[in-house]
Formats: C-alpha cells, structure tokens, sequence
C-alpha cells in the first residue's frame, strides 16, 4: 500500500508538467493561427473601415439666353447667383458621397469584407473633386420659346488610399474622371419672358455621377476585392 502511495504521489508532478506542456501548446497554435497582432493566415479577411469620402463638385452657372433671368429670379434680393450655385454643388457633392458609400458597402458586403465604424484592420478614404462642365450645341428661338440642348462632361480628380492600424501607407490610386469619358445630354426650354418650362440639367448631372460611381468601382475593384485586401494586410 506505502509503495502505491509513492507511485502515485511520484505520478502528479509528471502529470501535470504533461498537461501544461499541451495547453501551452494548444494557446500556441491558436495564436499562431490568429495570428500575433490581430490578423492571421491567408484565408482571414481583414476588418475594414470606410473613412467618410472628401467629395466636393463644381457644377456650371447657366449664363445663356433666357436660364440667366430665371437664375435671377430665383436669386430675389435676398440671395445671389454665387449662393444659388453653392447650394446646387452641396447637394450633388452630398448625392455623390452617398452613391459612393452605398456603392462601397454593398461591393465590400459582396466580397465578405467585415465593415466596422472604426479601429478597423485597414481603413480607405476616398477623394472625389469632380467638376461639371457645360458643351453647348445648340440654341434655338421657336416661336415665344427658347431651346438650349448640350452635353454635360465630367472632369477632376479621384483618389483614394489603404492604411493599416499604424497610419501605414499600404497602397493609393489617383485616376483622371477626365479619363473615364463621363457625358450626359441636357436640354432646356424657357419662354421669352424667362419662365422656365424644362429643364434636364440637373436629372442629367444625377445620370452623369451615377455613372461616374459605375465606371470608378470598374476601374478599382481589383485592387479592393477581399483577396487583395488580405495581401494588402500581409505588408
């Protein structure tokens, strides 16, 4: 009985330097498949966020026939041409920065990129300066009316960034819309007496960024799809 005793209190220290030994190596092997800050293997897709995009859009003052006199109307004592088109641009630059967050998480929700608020594994910020331009191609009087047809070009800058949790810098894009080949028709018809009966513009602007948001994840979705993303995150 005394040498069973022994045996078995001889046993427990062995035992237990047993069962350490596996634990250890079972929190080793977690963390090695986690990997040691945060992000692990090849197949782990890393958290994103999306820093809310700096969009700012210039959009033409109509100086043309009989648009200049509705303008001023509209204008009244109290406001200004300048205040008319400051007002316009903020609400294309606020439509724009919509479409394009819209855009981005329902293309990132379709790669299984986990999006969070904030502290996410990687973060994108995008940078859209896009200015409007008219081309006019015609002006036409017809009887107490006057006709303006044209086309509506896009132009500026987008660019956009990739930066891990430290502010690194892991990769960045700059394209011309200039480039992409962004038109849309117009067409606006007042009377003589400058009220105004239709006008396309600004449902032709709307066409034109909604494009614009098609050809820009064309054009950048390689480089953002979760594969690539999990390289971008391995740098």
């Amino acid at each position: 009985m005394t040498n069973l005793r022994e045996s078995l209190v001889n046993t427990l220290p062995l035992r237990r330097l047993l069962q350490a030994g596996l634990l250890f190596l079972g929190l080793n092997s977690g963390a090695q498949a986690q990997g040691f800050f945060g992000f692990g293997g090849d197949e782990q897709t890393p958290s994103l966020t999306l820093a809310p995009a700096q969009v700012a859009v210039d959009i033409p003052t109509p100086v043309q026939g009989n648009n200049l006199a509705v303008l001023l109307a509209q204008a009244g004592s109290d406001n200004s041409l300048s205040a008319l088109k400051e007002a316009a641009a903020r609400k294309f630059s606020d439509l724009l920065e919509r479409k394009w967050r819209d855009r981005l998480q329902a293309f990132f929700a379709d790669e299984e990129v986990p999006l969070v608020q904030r502290d996410g594994f990687l973060t994108m910020q995008s940078y859209l300066n896009v200015i409007v331009s008219k081309q006019l191609t015609d002006l036409k009087p017809s009887g107490d009316r006057e006709v303006e047809w044209g086309l509506l070009e896009l132009s500026g800058d987008f660019h956009y960034q990739l930066k891990n949790t430290s502010g690194e810098l892991l990769h960045e894009e700059l394209l011309k819309i200039a480039d992409l080949r962004v038109q849309e028709k117009y067409r606006i018809e007042t009377r003589r007496d400058g009220s105004k009966i239709e006008d396309t513009t600004d449902a032709a602007i709307e066409r034109a960024l909604e494009e614009l948001v098609d050809r820009l994840q064309d054009r950048i979705e390689d480089n953002i799809e979760a594969d690539q993303l999990r390289e971008w995150a391995s740098l």
